[in-house]
């Protein structure tokens, strides 16, 4: 950091509810934090940014992405989640090795921060041995990210059922935490991501009381379909577990009682709409989790299927939701989901459902500079007229123009900084062969399916 940076002349959207947007407004940057902000502000001994005709507002935060699998990108296009399963879980996460996790993670990093994207939760359960959690870590170091390292806890689904309480991965996360991620106020933070309750619950409450221990976030797939017995929500409030330290992800089969339980837990959940409505796992719960007054985020899930830009996130959740509602309550004089509610799903409800809404996720003086530019002046955003909105229908990932992440310039003026953007193609590549090539071709990934299958439908009912 260092730098003193004053962006002129855009239009501002700060999405925080104490700062309103500015029509034509400057930001002042200073050692990585804004320091000012105001409609025309006179400053000197500072490098100017002229924004006129662009727009200006808070770094997108994807709070849900398996960034190993950027490798696997769109082998998994009409997958439903049990071929995703067979393929992904049982096949290919044991097929890379270290070299290639930091591969996919950069490039996926990089992907992200290039679509506006300045905070991601690396939700990492490609975790083969401490050599692959080195290398993940690593990779979000080097890409420039804000990111939450979500520790993935989960073995693959024919050893999860019978590894020991608590599993060399918890004595290998505690190394993490008590050496590279051992501060809070990095930019890579430390998170467990818990393995799906389809073990004993024994080894689930294990697994989140150590994330309690190590004092991180904790994260966890959820009620991603239909399962006899209690739910993860209930058996976490049974015991009181739950908290607003949890980031539930998908929760589309979730009760509204369990809903009710994760709002007033202070919880939060990860709506993933691209994965949930191509995989068969239910309709997006956005609306229902809303209704019920829980924090709502959302997130990119896997590239091996969809894509990777909020955006478009954004744009399939209202748009179902609308549509359930209309199916619903018949046709609607009002809409009951606004545009602009989305934003702030991808920045300061985000931000705070990972405990850095005093950091990120809005723009206002003494929070750090993460902040996107968009052009305003391209044609799919001329003429501005409603600019919340039209970042949340309008906008795509192409119209990002510069990304500044902690005050310093990961993306400017179109191009990536410092980054050789070719060698890391190359590299993300030879990942994908290497793979592929260890499980004797995309032709081999789907063997397994029915087998698989009956694992995780004997599991739940096993432990029911």
């Amino acid at each position: 950091m260092g730098d003193r940076w004053l962006l002129r002349g855009a239009e501002v959207i700060t999405c925080d509810p104490a700062q309103e947007d500015l029509p034509r407004g400057d930001v002042l940057v200073e050692d990585g934090v804004i320091v000012a902000m105001g409609p025309e502000l006179h400053v000197s001994d500072c490098r100017v940014v002229d924004l006129r005709g662009k727009l200006l507002l808070p770094g997108l935060i994807d709070a849900h992405r398996h960034t190993w699998q950027t490798p696997l990108r769109a082998l998994g296009a009409d997958w439903t989640v049990m071929d995703y399963l067979a393929a992904v879980r049982v096949k290919l996460a044991p097929a890379f090795q270290p070299e290639d996790v930091h591969a996919a993670n950069l490039a996926g990093a990089l992907e992200a921060l290039d679509a506006g994207i300045t905070t991601l939760v690396d939700y990492s359960h490609c975790i083969e041995s401490p050599g692959h959690a080195d290398a993940a870590l690593t990779a979000l170091e080097d890409s420039g990210i804000r990111a939450l390292f979500a520790y993935g806890l989960a073995a693959g689904p024919r050893e999860s059922a019978t590894l020991p309480t608590p599993t060399s991965r918890l004595a290998d996360a505690r190394r993490l935490r008590t050496t590279r991620l051992a501060s809070d106020t990095g930019r890579i933070r430390m998170g467990i991501a818990l393995t799906e309750m389809q073990v004993p619950w024994e080894q689930s409450r294990a697994e989140i009381l150590s994330a309690r221990e190590l004092g991180v976030p904790l994260t966890a797939h959820c009620s991603a379909w239909p399962v006899s017995g209690p739910s993860e929500v209930q058996r976490m409030a049974a015991e009181g577990l739950l908290g607003p330290d949890v980031l539930f992800v998908h929760c589309t089969f979730s009760s509204d009682e369990d809903l009710r339980r994760i709002a007033d837990s202070g919880g939060s959940i990860a709506v993933t709409p691209e994965t949930e409505l191509q995989m068969g796992m239910g309709f997006p719960v956005t609306g229902r989790a809303l209704r019920a007054g829980v924090r709502t985020t959302l997130g990119c899930d896997v590239v091996s299927s969809n894509g990777g830009d909020l955006f478009t996130a954004m744009r399939l959740a209202l748009q179902v939701e609308r549509a359930r509602a209309h199916e619903r309550d018949g046709l609607s004089r009002v809409l009951a989901l606004k545009a602009a509610r989305m934003l702030p799903m991808v920045t300061l409800d985000a931000a705070e459902a990972l405990g850095l809404g005093r950091i990120t996720g809005s723009l206002r003086p003494g929070k750090e500079a993460d902040l996107i530019v968009l052009a305003g002046d391209a044609l799919n955003l001329t003429p501005l007229n409603r600019p919340r909105d039209a970042v949340v229908l309008q906008a795509h990932a192409g119209n990002v123009e510069s990304v500044m992440v902690r005050g310093r310039w990961a993306k400017f003026q179109g191009e990536l900084v410092d980054v050789d953007v070719a060698a890391v193609r190359r590299r993300v590549v030879q990942a994908r062969d290497a793979v592929l090539a260890r499980v004797g071709g995309p032709a081999a990934l789907l063997g397994e399916r029915e087998a698989l299958a009956e694992h995780w439908e004997l599991g739940a009912a096993k432990d029911a």
